[in-house]
């Protein structure tokens, strides 16, 4: 069964997190991103960062927040999501040991051949400062329910 377009337009709490210096360090190990302004405070500081930052893909950790506050009041299981695009754009990085808060909006629905095209808008803001950090937008594909045989 095909998402309700009404929900279009919803916006959901904002959400938070701490850039932790560990949570930075495995991200970047993960990516096998060896730039050390993401491990090394000296190394911030040389490219002008007050501390090691978080990688750009990064805040995505932050965004998945709001994905599963969504997801979870559309009643969307994750194994029926194919994650089709998703983009990134940044006023500054993200600085070890600032509270973030994700504020997550539906921006649109539409139907694809069965399938359902979420568009979703993140705004990733320093909780403290109130200040933009960055906006995310994500394309999400969601496959239709299995009908049952009964």
């Amino acid at each position: 069964m095909a998402i309700d377009p009404s929900v279009v337009g919803r916006v959901y709490p904002p959400q938070p997190y701490e850039v932790s210096r560990e949570k930075v360090r495995e991200f970047a190990e993960a990516i096998g991103d060896p730039n050390p302004v993401y491990t090394e405070t000296e190394a911030a500081r040389q490219h002008g960062h007050q501390d090691v930052v978080a990688p750009p893909t990064f805040a995505m950790i932050p965004v998945m927040r709001g994905f599963e506050l969504l997801m979870d009041d559309l009643g969307i299981e994750f194994a029926r999501l194919v994650h089709v695009d998703q983009r990134f754009t940044y006023a500054r990085p993200l600085v070890v040991g600032e509270l973030v808060e994700t504020t997550t909006t539906l921006d649109a629905i539409r139907q694809v051949g069965g399938n359902d095209l979420l568009t979703i808008r993140n705004e990733v803001r320093n909780a403290a400062l109130d200040t933009h950090v960055c906006t995310a937008k994500a394309t999400l594909l969601i496959r239709p329910e299995e009908e049952s045989d009964a």
